[in-house]
């Protein structure tokens, strides 16, 4: 396993309502958070992005919360469009938003906004400490594998940490070697997981958990971690791993 310095994750902080992070917002076509939850991401990004049926739920937001005048517009909106009016997504071009159709059905339209928005991260200077991808969770087991999926594939793209989040779970996913999650917001739930979705993991190292693991075999069909917790007082979580590991996590007052 990679020996070099650990990569430092930081699921919570942009939950936090003093802080000051700048991100990339994704919103798929699940219901959204709470208005609190919401504007607090909407604020933060340096970006915006809907997925197709996104909009229907930015939309209701919109109408619901006042802003009859379209003050949530995202900077994107692509997909196969297949969940939206037409006359919606004119409505949100006529106020700024760029409208790109992405028939290609081979992908999922949250993959295809993933790969536009990291060319368009690209093409900008401005620096941005995460993505967030809010509804990654809800609706249909195949979607949230979809979601999972497009988690493995991002990590070919960007450099840039992806987070999904839906309700009280958030989730990303550790590549081969050493991470540092950091565990001190006070947004942490009760409860933590580390999943192998791409296959066995032969070398799991864990520390700042109930049930650590040392030298661990992770596997479907044999071991998984969940519903493990936190040691008392932890502020960090280690993880080694020699294979990609999704890390999941609890979150309080999402919704």
């Amino acid at each position: 396993m990679n020996k070099g310095k650990p990569t430092t994750w930081s699921p919570l902080t942009c939950f936090q309502e003093q802080s000051e992070e700048k991100i990339v917002l994704i919103v798929l076509n699940q219901p959204l958070p709470s208005f609190s939850t919401f504007h607090n991401l909407w604020k933060k990004a340096v970006y915006r992005a809907c997925t197709d049926g996104a909009i229907n739920h930015l939309h209701s937001l919109s109408l619901k919360e006042g802003y009859s005048n379209g003050h949530l517009i995202p900077d994107l909106i692509s997909g196969d469009f297949d969940s939206s009016s037409e006359d919606l997504r004119a409505s949100f071009a006529k106020r700024g938003s760029e409208v790109i159709a992405t028939p290609d059905q081979d992908e999922t339209d949250f993959t295809k906004c993933f790969r536009i928005i990291t060319d368009k991260m690209k093409e900008r200077s401005e620096k941005v400490d995460k993505i967030v991808v809010l509804g990654a969770f809800g609706g249909r087991f195949d979607h949230i594998m979809a979601n999972v999926n497009t988690l493995f594939l991002a990590a070919t793209l960007t450099d840039i940490p992806v987070y999904l989040v839906k309700g009280v779970s958030v989730a990303c996913l550790l590549q081969q070697g050493k991470h540092v999650i950091e565990t001190d917001t006070g947004l942490e739930g009760e409860w933590c997981g580390l999943i192998p979705v791409g296959g066995p993991c032969q070398n799991v190292t864990t520390t700042g958990l109930q049930y650590n693991l040392e030298h661990g075999h992770l596997e479907f069909g044999k071991l998984i971690s969940t519903s493990n917790t936190y040691e008392e007082d932890t502020r960090e979580v280690t993880v080694e791993t020699d294979r990609p590991l999704l890390w999941t996590m609890a979150v309080k007052n999402l919704n």
